[in-house]
C-alpha cells in the first residue's frame, strides 16, 4: 500500500471484527477529537435504519401540513437528522449527549411554529421545560460518570468498576433523563 493513503486496512483476530479499515493517526485523532467516531460503528446500522425510518415517516406526514413552510422545515428536518447520526455514530459520552439535546431544539421549533392553536404552543413549551428537567438528570449520571472513570470515552466508561449503589444511581438518573423525553 502506499503510504500517503489515509485508511489503512487491519486484520484483528477477534470475533465479529475480522477486516475493517482503520484510519491513520492524523484522521484517527482528528475524529477522535471532534467527533467521537468509534471505528467499528458498522454494528449499529440497524438502529440508525429505524431512526431514519421512523425519521422519514413523521417528516412525510408532517409535509402535508407544511407545505407552504417547506424551506424551515428542511432545516429543521436536516439538523434532526445530522444530530440523530451523529449520536448514533459517537464513542463520546458528550458528544452523545449534545446529540441527544439537538434533537430537541428543531423539536421545539417544529412545534411552535407550525402550531394552529394556543394549546399547542403551550405544549411546546411544556415539551421544552420538561425534557430540560431531564436533562439535568442526564448530566447528573453522566458527570458521575465523568469524574469516576476520568474519560469521556464509552470504552474507558465501561471498563470502569462502580458499585451497586453506584450502578443504580447511574440506572436512575439514565431512567428519569430518557424517560422524560420518551414519555415514560
Amino acid at each position: 500500500m502506499d503510504n500517503s493513503t489515509s485508511l489503512d486496512i487491519v486484520f484483528t483476530s477477534s470475533p465479529g471484527e475480522s477486516l475493517f479499515l482503520m484510519p491513520s493517526p492524523q484522521t484517527f485523532l482528528l475524529d477522535q477529537l471532534f467527533l467521537g467516531l468509534h471505528p467499528t460503528a458498522v454494528y449499529y446500522f440497524p438502529f440508525i435504519y429505524i431512526f431514519v425510518l421512523i425519521t422519514v415517516l413523521s417528516i412525510l406526514y408532517c409535509l402535508a401540513y407544511n407545505l407552504n413552510e417547506l424551506t424551515t422545515f428542511t432545516l429543521y428536518c436536516t439538523v434532526i437528522l445530522s444530530a440523530g447520526y451523529s449520536m448514533f455514530f459517537t464513542n463520546s459520552i458528550l458528544v452523545f449527549f449534545l446529540s441527544y439535546e439537538m434533537l430537541l431544539i428543531p423539536s421545539f421549533f417544529i412545534l411552535y411554529n407550525f402550531a394552529k392553536t394556543r394549546k399547542c404552543v403551550e405544549a411546546a413549551y411544556l415539551m421544552f421545560f420538561w425534557t430540560q428537567f431531564g436533562a439535568m438528570f442526564l448530566i447528573f449520571g453522566f458527570l458521575y460518570l465523568l469524574s469516576v472513570s476520568g474519560s469521556h470515552l464509552f470504552e474507558v466508561i465501561g471498563a470502569t468498576y462502580l458499585s451497586s449503589y453506584e450502578l443504580n444511581f447511574i440506572f436512575f438518573c439514565l431512567l428519569f433523563g430518557f424517560g422524560v423525553k420518551l414519555p415514560i
